[in-house]
């Protein structure tokens, strides 16, 4: 763990937390797996085997099988397909196939529930994660991993409190319908929300603070990119990505109405020098990747 759950959501969000620490008893918080705790041991030595790592991940054969599915994704832009997790890992670096790792994990671990999951809620994180992917290389020549992370982690709050709250579910397809402001509402009717519960699962794994902080604040993408004294580029290239690709996954989808994007889209667009034109060609192209994806 890199930090206190409360270190930077404490600051950011002062009247609610205490009540999240207390709902938060009454929550399975899944744990980091085995596999990802013996990644980052491993990692942390001063010159990490390859081999020994590869062999930590080879060793479950579910997430090593995922792992291998999506770096061979399109998504990730490999120009030839890997057949191991070892040639994964000498191609992407330790971190990224760690972050990698610790995103797939988390889906397997919320998977378990009996609980009625939110709609969409497998398919769109693997969607968005997967085009946030290619964006961060597009856009902020930047390694894949952290963007897939963002996307995977974001949300996994929503299927918590579905465990927490029966109403949950029906009450989040109730709020999408009317494109009312989520977090305001889940704080109105639950004294917490998702975002914050999102950021306490990924500080208890292990994610970088800049991921848990994009997580934490995902939903005030516009204020986080107008933040220059406060943020790096890198965080903010990330959200912006972040934003482009929840969008593309709601055009998936077939929302006529997404008033979340309606808001930020000039502010995200802007800061990452890409016209409204080019968006609309790179949506259509995305959209076409995930269907072909589904084939």
């Amino acid at each position: 763990m890199q930090a206190s759950d409360d270190s930077i959501a404490r600051q950011t969000t002062p009247l609610s937390f205490e009540k999240t620490q207390e709902l938060l008893r009454h929550m399975v918080i899944p744990s980091a797996p085995a596999v990802l705790l013996e990644l980052h041991e491993a990692m942390q030595a001063d010159d990490p085997d390859i081999g020994q790592i590869a062999d930590a991940v080879g060793r479950d054969a579910g997430i090593a099988a995922m792992v291998l599915r999506t770096v061979n994704s399109p998504f990730f832009g490999l120009r030839h397909k890997v057949a191991s997790i070892r040639q994964a890992t000498a191609l992407l670096g330790l971190l990224n196939i760690g972050n990698i790792v610790a995103g797939l994990a988390l889906r397997r671990a919320l998977e378990h529930g009996d609980e009625e999951p939110p709609p969409h809620f497998w398919e769109s994180p693997a969607n968005v994660a997967m085009i946030a992917a290619m964006l961060a290389q597009r856009y902020g020549g930047m390694p894949p991993d952290e963007a897939y992370l963002l996307g995977l982690f974001r949300d996994a709050g929503e299927v918590i409190m579905a465990q927490r709250f029966p109403d949950y579910p029906a009450f989040l397809r109730e709020l999408r319908e009317q494109e009312r402001d989520q977090v305001a509402e889940e704080e109105r009717r639950y004294a917490t929300n998702h975002a914050q519960i999102s950021y306490i699962v990924s500080t208890r794994w292990g994610l970088p603070r800049h991921v848990r902080d994009i997580i934490l604040r995902h939903h005030e993408a516009e204020d986080f990119l107008r933040e220059d004294g406060g943020v790096s580029s890198e965080p903010r290239t990330l959200m912006a990505v972040l934003k482009m690709a929840e969008h593309i996954d709601a055009v998936f989808w077939g929302r006529k109405e997404d008033a979340e994007w309606e808001r930020i889209a000039a502010t995200t667009l802007n800061y990452l020098g890409v016209s409204s034109l080019e968006f609309l060609d790179v949506t259509e192209d995305m959209v076409d990747l995930l269907i072909a994806g589904q084939g």
